[in-house]
């Protein structure tokens, strides 16, 4: 009975953030153009809000039930996850979305990111076959030092205290029946709320379950020949879940279509998306793991893949914006 009241909520949770990703327009490339061309922080404000929900949860979580609940292990290669941060944020750009928008795009109805998927599997395969890197992990310093643990969670409790205000709007009935219902877009902090809760919770009781992670993994095991007894089902049914949330809310919005995509932007796609597979395999994880789990667990290669990550973007949009002004 527990496993399968675990398995109701982990489906719940799931679909939950697949709505918000789509409904709340959830993606890092997204924000940095917004930061660097229109002078927008919100959206990075939100990611960073998101890690603080879900380390509001996580910390106490992984002290009081360790055997279910897990921090994200850190890796010493610090260079190394900075420049493969950087090598993701290429390929995001190039693919014009992350993992969260990836998933956006495609449950809108945009078959090209169809693309991006076939080059995240073909770049995983590649990576695995080639290079494999010594990577020893390390215990989240919150799950081994209890003041650390504490000073932590009190600073995520005050981001949390300070964003509130901000999701005031989540506690009218009106509001959830507008964003369930009907057209209205989830704003980043509604958004980012969900996907930090119901995000930082899954990995850190079913490790990597997202439609991304099933491909990096399965794609690993086929080059390695290495196929782990343990059931795929966790993962087929969180992302299942998910795609059926974003479809949903395409659907309710009316904002489904069905499109195709040129010669042009298709090799975007799958360029983009085998250099984002070659580097998640790399860091290890994309910028969704790194957001609701490794910040929050303050994994130190996760700080400096994000932060290449993100300096990235914001070069690459600052060049372009300037070039077109020139």
């Amino acid at each position: 009975m527990n496993a399968i009241a675990v398995a109701i909520a982990a489906s719940m949770l799931s679909f939950a953030m697949g709505f918000a990703i789509r409904r709340g327009t959830v993606c890092v490339v997204v924000a940095a153009q917004d930061l660097v061309v229109r002078r927008r922080p919100d959206k990075f404000i939100g990611f960073a809000t998101a890690a603080c929900w879900s380390g509001l949860l996580l910390v106490p979580l992984a002290w009081t039930a360790p055997a279910v609940f897990h921090l994200s292990p850190g890796y010493d290669q610090l260079i190394q996850a900075f420049l493969f941060g950087c090598l993701y944020g290429i390929g995001a750009w190039a693919n014009q979305a992350c993992g969260f928008g990836t998933l956006a795009h495609l449950t809108g109805g945009r078959l090209g990111y169809l693309l991006t998927l076939a080059g995240w599997v073909i770049g995983a395969s590649f990576i695995s076959k080639v290079y494999r890197p010594q990577q020893i992990p390390e215990p989240s310093l919150l799950a081994t030092s209890p003041l650390a643990a504490i000073a932590a969670w009190l600073a995520f409790a005050a981001v949390c205290w300070w964003s509130w205000p901000r999701l005031r709007l989540l506690r009218r009935r009106s509001r959830w029946r507008k964003m369930l219902l009907g057209r209205a877009r989830m704003r980043p902090f509604e958004a980012m709320l969900i996907i930090g809760i119901g995000g930082g919770l899954l990995y850190a009781c079913a490790g990597s379950w997202t439609y991304l992670g099933l491909l990096s993994s399965y794609a690993s095991q086929l080059v390695m020949h290495d196929f782990a007894p343990i059931s795929p089902l966790p993962a087929l049914l969180g992302t299942a879940m998910m795609i059926g949330g974003g479809l949903f809310a395409a659907v309710r919005s009316a904002s489904f279509r069905l499109r195709g995509t040129n010669w042009r932007q298709g090799s975007r796609h799958l360029v983009g998306g085998t250099i984002m597979g070659l580097a998640t395999q790399l860091i290890p994880g994309g910028n969704g793991v790194i957001i609701v789990y490794g910040l929050p667990s303050f994994a130190p290669h996760t700080l400096t893949a994000y932060f290449g990550m993100t300096l990235t973007l914001m070069l690459i949009f600052a060049a372009t914006n300037y070039s077109r002004r020139a």
